[in-house]
């Protein structure tokens, strides 16, 4: 058995060190491990700490192109049945990919997920803020495209799924999200492994709030928008489907009625063409005030309360 772990690295000279030896530690001899680095025009000292690696890892060296670009570029370049994304700031823990190897042999699946921990680096001291576990309840491709997320170093995909699919560079936030949601749109058969598969950084930068961020709610939009087009032709047999796009587009709504004019406008006709006589039920103002003047002037005079 043959595992390829790609890894994109940007400007990654603090991190790449600890996540290579992560990396490193899932050699087994009961499968043959090549770590690829895809260094996507690092600047910093990123070059210098992999080419201590190079014996350890094959480097490939690009013009900064994006993480979507990067593992793609890594991915034509492996050979590993099983795929192992891992980003240059996240670790993996012990036995993680022999773990997950085994449960997608045992069942035939093309995709693995596992629970993972959320943590912060502080003057080399990890804290955990977070543990993540659960499976997935509910129709995959509903789930995942509304909330259910794993990041890529909690996953292993088959060969098999991954070529049929790429990432995508049109979604710079959420695009590991699109990329399983992909596999399992292509018929990628899913397994949960439980337990702590990996551990997931968050920069200080990052939290919670990134939710509200212009950059993470057009990604939300556009997925969406994506996503219509792939449903559109059986939506009216799937209310479960028509649901969760109305609820996607509605958080795009109202995030765009405070942070975009044009985008707010768009997600309504986009919810519009898929409900055009769409009627909230969970907000009873919305709700009354879109039963006397229809949801579109509902959700504008809903905006002009909250810039108020």
């Amino acid at each position: 058995m043959h595992i390829s772990i790609i890894i994109p690295a940007f400007n990654a000279a603090k991190t790449i060190a600890a996540t290579l030896k992560s990396a490193l530690a899932q050699q087994s001899g009961l499968f043959k491990i090549e770590i690829i680095v895809v260094n996507d025009g690092s600047t910093d000292g990123t070059a210098t700490i992999l080419n201590k690696y190079k014996d350890a890892c094959r480097i490939i060296t690009q013009v900064n192109a994006g993480a979507s670009a990067a593992r793609q570029k890594g991915f034509e370049n492996s050979a590993g049945q099983y795929i192992q994304y891992l980003d240059s700031d996240d670790l993996l823990l012990p036995g993680k990919i022999q773990q997950q190897a085994e449960a997608m042999m045992a069942q035939d699946a093309d995709i693995a997920y596992g629970d993972f921990e959320k943590f912060t680096a502080e003057d080399g001291r990890l804290t955990v803020k977070e543990i993540v576990k659960g499976d997935i309840q509910g129709n995959p491709e509903i789930e995942i495209f509304k909330s259910f997320w794993r990041p890529p170093c909690a996953m292993l995909y088959s060969r098999k799924i991954a070529e049929k699919i790429c990432w995508s560079e049109t979604l710079p936030v959420i695009q590991d999200a699109r990329y399983f949601l992909d596999a399992v749109f292509m018929g990628g058969k899913l397994v949960y492994t439980p337990g702590l598969q990996a551990k997931y950084r968050i920069h200080q930068s990052q939290s919670l709030s990134q939710r509200s961020n212009l950059a993470f709610v057009k990604d939300c939009f556009v997925n969406a928008t994506e996503v219509y087009l792939i449903w559109k032709k059986n939506l009216e047999s799937n209310p479960e489907k028509k649901n969760a796009l109305i609820e996607v587009l509605r958080y795009c709504i109202h995030e765009f009625s405070i942070l975009n004019q044009n985008l707010f406008i768009q997600a309504i006709d986009l919810l519009l063409e898929i409900e055009p006589n769409y009627i909230p039920e969970k907000s009873l103002s919305l709700k009354v005030t879109s039963r006397f003047f229809g949801y579109r002037n509902a959700e504008r005079l809903a905006a002009l309360k909250r810039k108020l």
